[in-house]
């Protein structure tokens, strides 16, 4: 209705080439890109340069926390800690500015760069998108009556022809397989050819060819009043009316008018179309109302306004999608990405703790703290370091006493 050039204008039919998506995503992007670029000398920084003093009350409210008192010098206790660290294959930064001796220690001080790496792949599965919807196409109605060459059109210089088709059916008549072969010319040169079937396409230069649906075509023959051939091709009855009688397709004249060709559908009669014949319709444009109309007998040619019409015979047809994606490279290194990113992100948290061990009366008092958010993998590994550590000790203050 009257809605539609408003809609078409707003890009509502072509929704992923519009402008206002286009807008949309670049805001996105721009967004997206600007958290990350505030965000990333953050984690460089904790990564590269991290804050290796804390204050005492640090270890006193830190989430994970542990202090005991081993029996031996604070010194001996240290290097135990920063030892078993290192086993574990963790970071260890050692200084002597505070209150005994201090040490930060961590591992996968990678893992932060992680959500860099997810936020800069949504960029990039954001411009994939874009480079297919502006450089791309996808055509969902490309019917190739067999027999009949047809260019592909969209910029390609490539032309496609079914040279045959074959379907087979279950015994309860529905389609058990059906497939095309398949020919792709680039000019004179046959450049790819192979059966296509569903789940089996044909791919050349970047265009796909999928095998999506079949039928009957009608071939015409369509000359102008002086004779001159303008048409000589299948036209797919791809299209059914409401009532499922009748079945139809269209093509356009050189003068822009609109050919339907008719026919009854499998099984159906009392349609004013009889086997053998087609019916033709010539609409000037895209108007509903027929200027001119006529029922075709078999080889019989007949003339509808400037044009005679002759109907050859029926043909089976092949429909594909054919489509080219050029971004589709990108998107897949975009997910990949993602991936890495949100693997890092979840499965190699930064892990911190700062420890602290100092001379007391009764031997080291050591102090271990860690203020990262809740992990229950790290928290068993805190709480299975300190075991082993403080074990450590004794064992380290029994040979002592025993070499004594």
């Amino acid at each position: 209705g009257g809605w539609t050039d408003v809609l078409h204008k707003a890009g509502v039919f072509h929704m992923f080439s519009s402008v206002p998506f286009l807008i949309v995503m670049g805001l996105l992007a721009v967004s997206i890109i600007a958290c990350t670029v505030h965000r990333l000398p953050i984690i460089w920084r904790a990564a590269r340069h991290p804050r290796i003093r804390v204050t005492t009350r640090f270890f006193d409210r830190a989430r994970l926390r542990s202090r005991f008192t081993a029996p031996i010098g604070a010194e001996k206790a240290f290097e135990i800690v920063c030892a078993d660290a290192r086993r574990h294959r963790m970071r260890v930064i050692t200084h002597d500015r505070g209150p005994g001796r201090n040490a930060y220690i961590d591992r996968f001080r990678w893992g932060p760069f992680g959500t860099v790496l997810a936020h800069t792949a949504f960029v990039i599965i954001m411009a994939g998108f874009v480079v297919s919807s502006l450089t791309g196409f996808r055509d969902q109605q490309f019917t190739l009556t067999v027999g009949y060459p047809k260019e592909v059109g969209h910029g390609t210089t490539l032309t496609a022809e079914a040279k045959g088709f074959q379907d087979t059916y279950y015994d309860d008549g529905s389609p058990k397989d059906y497939v095309a072969d398949l020919a792709i010319y680039d000019g004179d040169e046959e450049v790819a050819d192979r059966e296509v079937r569903i789940n089996s396409p044909l791919s050349y230069d970047g265009v796909v060819f999928h095998q999506a649906y079949f039928g009957v075509a009608a071939v015409l023959t369509i000359t102008d009043d002086s004779g001159a051939e303008v048409f000589h091709d299948g036209v797919a009855l791809d299209r059914t009316t409401r009532d499922k009688k009748l079945t139809y397709g269209r093509t356009t004249l050189p003068d822009g008018n609109t050919v339907f060709v008719i026919g009854a559908a499998s099984g159906q009669s009392g349609t004013g179309i009889e086997p053998g014949q087609m019916k033709i319709e010539v609409h000037e444009g895209e108007t509903s109302t027929p200027v001119g109309e006529a029922v075709l007998d078999t080889g019989v040619p007949a003339t509808v306004g400037a044009y005679t019409f002759d109907f050859e015979r029926e043909q089976q047809f092949t429909g594909m999608i054919v489509k080219k994606d050029p971004g589709i490279g990108i998107v897949w290194f975009g997910f990949v990405l993602l991936m890495v990113g949100t693997c890092m992100t979840m499965f190699f948290r930064h892990q911190r703790m700062w420890v602290r061990v100092t001379e007391t009366d009764d031997g080291a008092l050591v102090q271990m703290a860690s203020p990262d958010r809740q992990d229950s993998g790290f928290t068993r590994f805190f709480t299975d370091m300190t075991v082993r550590v403080s074990s450590d000790m004794t064992r380290a203050n029994e040979r002592t006493r025993a070499d004594d």
